[in-house]
């Protein structure tokens, strides 16, 4: 089989021996002189990168064997601003020259917006672009560290380096927020909602490009859970000459990192390569007990078999372990601390009343609300992620390809906990074991119809299977071991259609979606204990239908584009939440019993939302802002009820709880981003939002209904400097305001204020040696600069802490 497929790839680009084109140029600066070692990319419609190039010391380049037809042209050098330009490639040479200029904020090129390359002024949608050398000057080494300045978004983590971190996009759900990797889907099937929170404390930055942002519906392009957002992390693809980077760094926290990364290309960059590799250890952690180890690699291959058939190769997978800690508590708290009715504002207990506690000792509750999340000795997480793909793609014409792409995501984690550590505990290990696959195989066209119409359609087939075993490790009778195995297909038909007008001022993008699902039956082993769900036969759950409308407007004599989106998204249930179940055993008789949570019918949540806004250029384009008005509809979601509303003599599972489609809300605010670069050598971006979002119904706290975790008032800014050729500094300030979350007091769930915190980082490098073709660069960061003691959600965040690191390019 694979022999006939190699000889039908091989067959197939010799059938597609058709004439090639070349680009050349000269990039100069406002004074007319050259500019060399400026990065020049050609990305076509297939959202690839079709040709690279680098200047020589003249300031020439040249892509050779391009296909002629419209492209995208975009051009990089440190101290300029990029430039971006549209040209469509004819028979024979082109030529193209360009002038970069020393101050203003970049022009990019931007593919998650529309699913094709669109220059960032031409892009219809609330965007942010994170660039690898942003990344670096920050020094952020994990996804969720380098997205807490994007505007709308929202991160939490429960207390330091690989413990919970979630993200939220304009005060929605976590699970309401789509993880690519170069396009395709990222997400966990064995976990509760089927979305990328369980992993999100594990996608550290290994061989990453940059990271680009959609914000607003996005369900259309690219399917479940792409509501409030779209977050797109792009591999380095390589390309000659050989170049790479060597990293290593130590700090407190017993924080120790080290990198490695490579790239290049062969036969005049028909192969094309990259790979990196990361450890991550930590061995201390925020209160000396919070290990956290990290192993990943990351690697790219594409070979293009002719300027028009290529095949490429993707890997991204990661080994790690984390040490957990007891949740935030109100247990032991005297009653009379919390008041009868209202809002409890969060006084939490303090970490020497806290060590008192652990030791088993009685501390003073006078005032506390809240004891925080603490160490629990025999807690830990393993987990392991891997997301491997292929693409296929070929030119029919120069205006017609197609791709063909299939993709795996594997996940596995392990949960442990002993009986050891504060609060209820088991009485022997418990061990959980979860695993997921994903197999998504996409076939897709895309045919430039002119010079102001493109359009994209395509099939998606998608197999999803959860898998977990859980031990109580128990003696009999209390024994229980179970493993439950399910799954579902998808198969999924989309289109998309980008429309130019008024010499490409107007743009207008156009995409609809409809996914259907089949279900299988469920495979429960343990004896003794009835399927619930061989009940009732199984029928096939509600579709999904989107559509989304995006239209911009440029006016060149002022700088402004004006923009608005709407559309409806949408996420489809997870395995679990449709046969989804807790085992337990009878301490007496030791039968074992099952309740079923899950309801196979149920319906994908579903959300409508528009937004609109104006992207400004200013001061001869030192200065962009971009503000953004949203409304986010939340029609329904999938809820867990145990109010009494399902009942067993009417549910044809039998159960008493479980998911169902419940009710919605709202989440309405605004948005400002701000990039300024007044000289070549300094860089300010910043980030306001403000979130307002509320509930149908009262349903975690009786008479509360805004959302809680979301606050009010979100605000960052960065300030990258570089002093001189070797000297640069990157100060960093992030402020959240105050925010609500549930905990028990009493007998019922209570809304507790949390008041809001600010925090700064500062970064300084001095390159030790810099040349053409080789660095060294010395820097350390402070993070927690002014050693703030905040809780997030009743976890402590780590203090200030200092780390120092040594990076070695070639």
């Amino acid at each position: 089989m694979n022999r006939n497929v190699f000889l039908l790839i091989a067959l197939t680009a010799a059938g597609m021996a058709q004439q090639t084109v070349s680009l050349e140029g000269v990039i100069r600066d406002e004074q007319g002189a050259s500019v060399s070692d400026a990065r020049v990319r050609v990305f076509r419609q297939d959202m690839n990168t079709a040709g690279v190039a680098t200047s020589d010391s003249a300031g020439r380049f040249t892509v050779e064997r391009l296909v002629p037809g419209p492209v995208v042209v975009q051009v990089d050098r440190d101290g300029f601003r990029g430039a971006s330009r549209p040209l469509t490639l004819e028979a024979g040479e082109n030529s193209l020259d360009v002038t970069l200029q020393v101050a203003g904020v970049a022009q990019s090129v931007m593919v998650t917006a529309s699913a094709t390359p669109q220059s960032i002024d031409e892009i219809a949608k609330a965007t942010s672009v994170l660039t690898g050398e942003e990344i670096q000057s920050r020094n952020e080494y994990s996804l969720a560290g380098a997205l807490r300045t994007v505007p709308g978004v929202h991160i939490t983590n429960a207390g330091g380096p690989g413990q919970l971190t979630q993200i939220r996009v304009r005060g929605l759900r976590p699970d309401a927020t789509a993880v690519l990797v170069d396009g395709l889907r990222f997400r966990d099937a064995s976990t509760t909602q089927s979305d990328a929170s369980s992993f999100l404390s594990a996608l550290n930055f290994v061989g990453a490009d940059r990271v680009e942002v959609v914000r607003g519906s996005g369900s259309s392009l690219y399917g479940t859970n792409a509501v409030g957002g779209v977050i797109n992390v792009m591999t380095q693809e390589g390309g000659a000459p050989f170049h790479g980077n060597l990293l290593a760094e130590g700090g407190t926290m017993g924080l120790w990192r080290g990198r490695a990364t490579l790239g290049g290309g062969l036969k005049e960059n028909r192969i094309r390569y990259s790979g990196s590799l990361l450890h991550l250890n930590v061995t201390a952690g925020v209160d000396g007990d919070d290990a956290n180890r990290s192993s990943g690699g990351q690697g790219f291959l594409r070979y293009d078999f002719t300027p028009k058939v290529s095949l490429s190769g993707r890997v991204w997978a990661s080994d790690d372990f984390v040490q957990l800690n007891v949740s935030p508590t109100t247990t032991g708290i005297p009653a009379a601390n919390f008041p009868a009715s209202g809002v409890i504002p969060v006084s939490v207990l303090s970490p020497a009343s806290l060590l008192i506690l652990n030791s088993g000792g009685r501390p003073d509750f006078a005032g506390v609300t809240l004891i925080p999340g603490r160490d629990d000795p025999d807690s830990r997480h393993a987990s392991r992620h891997a997301t491997a793909a292929l693409l296929f793609r070929q030119t029919l014409s120069p205006r017609v390809n197609w791709q063909s792409s299939y993709q795996r995501v594997h996940t596995w984690r392990v949960y442990e906990n002993g009986p050891a550590g504060a609060g209820f505990q088991p009485a022997a290990l418990n061990y959980s074991n979860y695993v997921g696959d994903i197999d998504t195989l996409d076939v897709r066209a895309n045919a430039v119809g002119n010079s102001w119409l493109t359009l994209t359609g395509g099939y998606e087939f998608e197999r999803e299977r959860y898998f977990d075993r859980q031990n109580n490790n128990l003696p009999a009778p209390r024994t229980v071991v179970t493993q439950a195995d399910v799954s579902q297909d998808a198969h999924t038909a989309y289109f998309a259609a980008q429309i130019s007008g008024i010499e490409r001022r107007l743009q207008v993008s156009l995409a609809g979606r409809g996914q259907f699902f089949l279900l299988s039956r469920p495979f429960f082993e343990l004896t003794g204990t009835a399927n619930n769900y061989d009940r009732a036969p199984l029928q096939s759950p509600p579709r999904a239908l989107t559509g989304d409308l995006a239209i911009s407007y440029l006016v060149p004599s002022s700088g402004t584009k004006l923009r608005v989106h709407a559309g409806n998204s949408y996420r489809a249930p997870s395995l679990y939440e449709r046969f989804g179940g807790g085992f337990s055993a009878n301490p007496v008789t030791g039968i074992v019993g099952f309740t079923p949570y899950g309801d196979p019918r149920l319906s994908p949540d579903r959300y409508n939302s528009v937004d609109a806004g104006v992207d400004q250029y200013l001061f001869q384009n030192r200065l962009r802002l971009a503000a953004t008005w949203f409304y986010s509809r939340v029609v329904t979601v999938t809820a867990f009820d145990s109010s009494g509303v399902i009942r067993p003599e009417t549910d044809p599972y039998g159960r008493s709880l479980g998911y169902m489609n419940g009710s919605g809300g709202i989440s309405r605010g605004f948005e400002l981003g701000v990039e300024a670069r007044p000289a070549s050598r300094l860089t300010v971006t910043g980030a306001y939002t403000f979130t307002n979002a509320n509930l149908d119904r009262d349903i975690t706290v009786q008479g509360f209904w805004q959302v809680f975790q979301v606050p009010r008032h979100l605000t960052s800014f960065v300030v990258m400097q570089r002093w001189t050729k070797r000297l640069d500094t990157n100060f960093e300030f992030f402020h959240s305001s105050g925010y609500f979350n549930p905990f028990f007091a009493g007998t019922r769930a209570r809304a507790f204020e949390f008041p809001g915190f600010a925090k700064a980082d500062l970064v300084g490098g001095y390159r030790l040696w810099d040349n053409e073709s080789r660095s060294v660069r010395l820097y350390g960061h402070v993070e927690n600069l002014f050693n703030q003691r905040y809780y997030q959600n009743g976890w402590l965040a780590p203090r200030g802490n200092f780390r120092a690191g040594l990076a070695f390019g070639f």
